[in-house]
């Protein structure tokens, strides 16, 4: 018949179409004036995250090891989508000081090219207290995180390394991280295959 069971995606009521389409034309122009441009964003993975649905026999009754104790890490990320080059900062928490700590070592990153990095309206992408370097900030417009090719990566990310998986503590927590973020790291074709470029 053609049916599936799918879960809906939770979709903002609050869009700006026409900011939206505002937004895409100048990333439009920019491209073709061959500006450097890196989309950023932070994830947040869970030791022990709600289990996810599995395929099992019907009539068993899987079950998922949990540790109740609510350990989280976050990841701060930028990828260029021209040519899938990801990079990314493990940290215990997100806020002004880590993110200008995210800014300073993506100093190390940039081309000599003119350079953007779109961001969310996160707070701390706002502060005024922020060293920006060579790097020119652009904001996504309210409600739009479709618009940011990392979340597709975040959402790889925690499809093939984290369903499922529980932590013990926060450090086997922090090493499964780190592993998982090198093969985005080293194979510039899948992060450039994922943000759809």
């Amino acid at each position: 018949m053609g049916y599936v069971r799918l879960r809906p995606r939770p979709w903002p009521v609050k869009q700006d179409e026409e900011a939206r389409d505002r937004f895409r034309s100048e990333l439009a122009r920019l491209k073709e004036e061959g500006v450097e441009i890196w989309f950023s964003d932070e994830c947040g993975v869970q030791g022990d995250p709600k289990p996810r649905r599995v395929i099992a026999k019907k009539g068993s009754h899987p079950t998922l090891s949990f540790t109740e104790t609510h350990i989280k890490e976050n990841v701060v990320g930028a990828v260029r989508i021209s040519n899938g080059k990801f990079v990314s900062l493990v940290m215990p928490f997100m806020d002004t000081m880590i993110f200008q700590t995210f800014l300073d070592e993506m100093q190390k990153w940039i081309g000599d090219k003119r350079v953007i990095m779109i961001v969310d309206n996160a707070t701390w992408h706002k502060a005024g207290r922020l060293n920006w370097g060579r790097i020119e900030p652009m904001y996504l417009p309210p409600y739009s995180p479709d618009l940011n090719p990392i979340e597709r990566i975040w959402l790889s990310l925690k499809n093939n390394f984290f369903t499922n998986f529980v932590a013990l503590d926060w450090t086997e927590l922090q090493t499964h991280l780190v592993e998982a973020l090198r093969f985005y790291h080293f194979d510039q074709n899948v992060c450039k295959s994922i943000c759809g470029s």
